[in-house]
């Protein structure tokens, strides 16, 4: 049975559902949360902020949101749906592939249900599963970018990359400026022409993809230091500061639940490092996160730290770094800018995940260990190369062979006390191998 609700509160709902189709999220956020202080249970504002929560990167509050709201509606299709979603963007790919199934033997002819089942599967690994999932959705709705996208990353994700490639084509012909598709794109045909020697040398059909990207999105970052790189034929030193501001002020949004379904890492092994290196905690440290980002090591370092301060280039990560309350300073700069500001003031430097946008490492290790206090620690993250120096991959971010971390490090006056290696996160399903390093900076001899 129905219960009553006042025609002022509906009122209220329909003006914060207008909000959200017209795409003014950030109100339609404020409208539902008024809503659900008059009324805790009101299914659709449940639902709807639920929705809203997790496309802001709040995706624990927005589960528990739709989960309420299938509580009180557990039949109602759109919330077993979204409910999919979110399951599935946080890697609770059994749960969602099974409200797929669901869904799909209630509604066989909706193609979402298909693409989102394609990901779910594709995501557990069972790749012919996802393949035909994926080819179902595409029958359904053949001029629907979605379907087409789920079926490439799948067919991608199997090695079958000529198909991948003829999917994404399909894809970009519907929706020339969607960045995922062209990333992707360029990615397979960087890998599939790595594969031939002269391909290796000509590169022509990668620099045709990056080409047509930075013609559809001229101001992507990636794109643009990309196509760069292939055309100059030589490896920049670094990606330019605009270039990594501008793709993270984007990504802030979604940055924590993307990180998350990449079955991320890096955080935590930088924790694993602390915890053998320093004693127990005393907070007692000038800690620094260098490239704090959203905030995502702030965890593990504020128990060592007596003042823990963050910098980052992105106002948008900064924004919800400070909503975790962990930092007594956030700062946006430049990391090596900063670093030259600060000589001597940390005993601790941590960079996760952040030395991956730049590429021979001597200077800004070197700058790292003039901003360390004697005997004091500095512990990173980075992405493992099998060649020599350091290699640009297809992401934009670099690779480095530890011969060369090792060779910066002792350059820069640190003292390498590990360098190990492990897996940082998943990249279209595959680990991305990377090293946990951590160093000292040598004491002065009086």
């Amino acid at each position: 049975m129905t219960r009553p609700v006042s025609a002022a509160l509906l009122q209220q709902l329909e003006a914060a559902k207008a909000e959200h189709k017209r795409g003014h999220f950030d109100q339609a956020r404020r409208l539902y949360r008024r809503v659900l202080k008059k009324d805790p249970d009101l299914t659709p504002a449940l639902h709807f902020l639920g929705v809203l929560e997790h496309m802001a990167g709040q995706s624990k509050k927005g589960l528990k949101l739709v989960e309420r709201a299938r509580q009180q509606n557990p039949d109602n299709y759109d919330i077993r749906k979204n409910l999919g979603n979110i399951l599935n963007d946080l890697n609770r790919s059994e749960e969602a592939e099974a409200i797929y199934r669901v869904l799909i033997e209630e509604r066989p002819a909706d193609p979402g249900n298909h693409s989102n089942h394609c990901t779910a599967l594709r995501k557990l690994g069972r790749f012919d599963d996802a393949i035909a999932a994926g080819k179902r959705a595409v029958e359904l709705a053949p001029d629907q970018p979605a379907g087409w996208h789920a079926l490439a990353n799948a067919l991608s994700s199997a090695g079958e990359l000529e198909q991948s490639v003829a999917a994404y084509e399909k894809v970009l012909a519907m929706a020339p400026d969607f960045s995922p598709a062209h990333n992707s794109v360029c990615q397979v045909l960087l890998q599939l022409e790595q594969q031939g020697w002269l391909s290796r040398r000509r590169l022509r059909r990668t620099r045709a993809a990056y080409g047509r990207w930075v013609k559809a999105v001229p101001n992507h970052p990636t794109a643009r230091f990309m196509l760069d790189a292939l055309e100059q034929g030589r490896t920049p030193d670094r990606m330019p500061d605009g270039a990594v501001k501008a793709s993270f002020d984007d990504y802030a949004g979604h940055f924590d639940r993307h990180i998350r379904s990449l079955d991320y890492r890096a955080p935590e092994l930088i924790a694993e490092v602390l915890s053998r290196r320093l004693t127990e905690p005393r907070g007692q440290l000038e800690v620094l996160d260098g490239g704090c980002g959203t905030g995502l090591s702030g965890h593990a370092l504020r128990p060592h730290a007596s003042r823990l301060i963050g910098v980052d280039l992105s106002t948008s990560m900064l924004d919800r770094a400070r909503a975790t309350g962990l930092y007594d300073s956030l700062q946006e700069a430049e990391l090596g800018t900063f670093l030259d500001e600060h000589p001597e003031s940390f005993d601790l430097s941590t960079f996760v995940d952040v030395l991956n946008y730049f590429g021979d490492l001597n200077e800004i290790l070197a700058r790292a260990a003039r901003a360390l206090r004697p005997g004091g620690l500095l512990a990173f993250t980075i992405e493992k190369s099998s060649q020599s120096g350091s290699q640009l991959r297809p992401t934009g971010r670099y690779s480095h062979h530890p011969d060369h971390v090792e060779g910066a490090l002792k350059a820069a006056g640190l003292v390498a006390i590990e360098i190990d290696e492990g897996t940082l996160r998943l990249e279209a399903h595959a680990p991305v191998q990377g090293l946990i390093v951590s160093a000292q900076k040598r004491h002065v001899d009086r």
